[in-house]
């Protein structure tokens, strides 16, 4: 009854042509004027689901009771069939009221009862959809090894990836900053020599993750998703989720940094030497003694040229986000974050006053209109 509501209601306002109206529902053109044809009959009214049940039944309930019932429940709209029956056998205790199953049936079949769509489990996000790796590019591992100084006291971050099936390392570079611009900047040469993973697991440090948004997206991780690659977090204080590559970093410390080079220059030179001798040198026994590099091949997801625009499905109430980080919803500035400024977000109804708010494919939390904010 709601789906064919709001596909009158976007009929009215000439906002969609036939065809592409009933493609944004998934109903064919005969159903879409089918629909038009008994609102224009019958009103709001016309729209209820009519039954396809056989004119007459041997269990059948009274006409006349299903009536009472439909008249309580237009009364008491917020009611289940359990608390009517309680309702209309006070009243009239002589009838022989129908059982709650039936009661609830009679109610669907009047358009009465609303599914409620299934609500998207919140969990952290160090569960991925990404099931058992299984080859190369599937998940990359990407953090940053404890900063030190050079010699010529300059401070050095060192970044790495590395992929979690052949155990490559893929980046190991060290940085002036450990900036958004600056990790991006190395990942996407990267990715323009490797192509994209499925997903990639970071700790909830900057400038992987935000503190100060919405399921913790940082700009880094907006860009991950433009480009669709899955956010994988590990859990707060948990650097096993992420135990290979930290055994690396202790590797990568010992032959590197103690002591450290002379300027950041020579120090990249040792990085360079320590990613080809680590990658095409070095037997691995997770690998039955084979290197990384003998395990390793790109991924055929191309790095695109420009940043693919987020697109949502026709049912979702689109906002687009401020440069102070809300969005304007019926009259309310919502907060979620200044990560996602000039960018779109989506909001699809779960339930009466229930919305889940998405970025892309990302659930970043439930706005409930009641208590008038959005809970992460």
């Amino acid at each position: 009854m709601k789906q064919r509501r709001e596909f009158v209601e976007m009929y009215l306002k000439h906002r969609y042509e036939m065809t592409k109206l009933c493609e944004l529902f998934g109903v064919s053109r005969k159903t879409g004027y089918k629909t038009i044809e008994r609102f224009e009959e019958g009103g709001w009214e016309g729209l209820i689901e009519r039954s396809h049940a056989a004119a007459t039944h041997p269990n059948a309930t009274e006409e006349a009771i299903a009536e009472r019932l439909i008249e309580a429940k237009r009364k008491w709209p917020r009611w289940g069939p359990e608390k009517l029956l309680d309702w209309l056998r006070a009243k009239q205790p002589d009838v022989d009221w129908p059982a709650v199953s039936t009661a609830g049936a009679i109610l669907k079949r009047a358009g009465l009862v609303k599914t409620n769509r299934r609500r998207r489990e919140i969990t952290h996000p160090g569960r991925p959809r990404i099931g058992l790796v299984s080859e190369p590019n599937q998940l990359h591992n990407i953090d940053f090894k404890g900063q030190f100084r050079t010699r010529d006291a300059q401070w050095c971050y060192p970044l790495t990836l590395t992929d979690t099936f052949s155990r490559s390392l893929l980046v190991c570079q060290g940085l002036l900053r450990p900036t958004y611009l600056d990790t991006r900047a190395a990942l996407e040469r990267a990715f323009r020599e490797y192509g994209l993973p499925d997903g990639i697991r970071s700790d909830n440090g900057e400038p992987f993750v935000s503190s100060q948004s919405l399921a913790g997206l940082s700009r880094f991780g907006v860009w991950l998703i433009k480009l669709g690659v899955e956010r994988i977090r590990t859990r707060p204080g948990s650097p096993q989720d992420n135990g290979l590559h930290e055994r690396m970093h202790r590797t990568l410390k010992e032959e590197t940094a103690i002591p450290p080079a002379a300027n950041r220059s020579a120090q990249q030179r040792r990085f360079n030497q320590f990613r080809r001798e680590y990658n095409e040198e070095r037997p691995h026994r997770a690998l039955d003694g084979r290197t990384p590099a003998s395990c390793y091949s790109p991924s055929s997801r191309q790095m695109p040229n420009r940043l693919p625009a987020i697109e949502y499905e026709g049912h979702l109430m689109v906002r687009k986000v401020r440069p102070n980080g809300t969005i304007s919803w019926r009259g309310d500035h919502l907060f979620l974050g200044e990560a996602l400024e000039g960018e779109h977000v989506g909001l699809e109804e779960t339930d009466y006053g229930v919305w889940s708010v998405y970025f892309g494919q990302t659930l970043l939390g439930i706005l409930d209109e009641q208590e008038g904010r959005i809970l992460g």
